[in-house]
């Protein structure tokens, strides 16, 4: 079987690395077979946002034209839900204390809101 243009695209932006797969269908099994399983590519996104890069990995955009914007995006947003790597994995965010406009609009009274 021939690798899928779009399914490799959407392993390199997965993966950062540029993998022969074979179908968008089979993606997931197909890169845990090639060592990135969903919790290997969980740590890779964490390892990413940690260092504040981006995560997928980019994707030139004269390749993804090829296969074209919408359809890449959309069957990224499909693969990634299928590997559970939805939404943004947040730390505690930082504690600080309230500026004055921020003490100000938390004594109003009644709420601002």
């Amino acid at each position: 079987m021939k690798a899928d243009p779009l399914a490799s695209l959407l392993a390199q932006a997965l993966t950062g690395e540029a993998l022969a797969v074979e179908s968008v269908a089979g993606l997931p099994e197909e890169l845990a077979a090639l060592g990135f399983t969903a919790q290997r590519l969980a740590a890779m996104r964490q390892a990413a946002q940690e260092a504040e890069e981006p995560w997928p990995f980019p994707v030139p955009l004269d390749v993804r034209r090829e296969v074209g914007f919408a359809r890449f995006d959309a069957a990224l947003a499909e693969a990634r839900q299928a590997l559970g790597l939805t939404g943004l994995v947040s730390a505690r965010p930082a504690e600080r204390p309230l500026d004055r406009d921020e003490q100000r609009l938390v004594a109003d009274r009644p709420p601002h809101w």
